[in-house]
């Protein structure tokens, strides 16, 4: 019995002893219609439904206009199961009082050791260049 296989990039039908067979060092097996299939996934790392002459496109956008429209995200921490705030007072109806008055800050005088040093100073230290090795002198004749 003759089996068609698809192509592992642009899912176009191989027809029986065309095409070629990578198999990976995993065991995974891919079958390529053309060496263009080939190299775009195994050395562009491509993807063949991201490309519109591929028929892989084509049923990728089918299957996209067919499926129901998708639901919106869940709240992000509803989802990962953590807590959520509690509502604002605004929202249960009762007011906020009117927040005080801010507080002058009081300058505090720096310390010359806290004192930010300059960059020289903060800088790491290089390290010494070895010496290279001299060549040994040759006997001339």
């Amino acid at each position: 019995m003759v089996i068609k296989r698809q192509c592992s990039f642009c899912a176009r039908e191989i027809e029986p002893g065309t095409g070629m067979m990578f198999v990976k060092r995993d065991g995974t097996v891919f079958h390529f219609c053309t060496s263009s299939c080939r190299k775009q996934q195994l050395h562009l790392h491509r993807v063949g439904h991201h490309f519109k002459w591929t028929r892989a496109h084509e049923l990728k956008r089918a299957a996209d206009r067919s499926a129901p429209p998708k639901a919106p995200p869940a709240p992000p921490a509803a989802a990962k199961g953590g807590r959520t705030r509690p509502p604002r007072p605004e929202a249960e109806g009762t007011t906020r009082a009117p927040a005080a008055e801010p507080t002058p800050a009081v300058a505090e005088p720096v310390k010359p050791e806290v004192a930010a040093k300059p960059e020289a100073e903060t800088a790491p230290a290089k390290k010494p260049r070895r010496p290279r090795k001299k060549a040994e002198a040759t006997p001339s004749e």
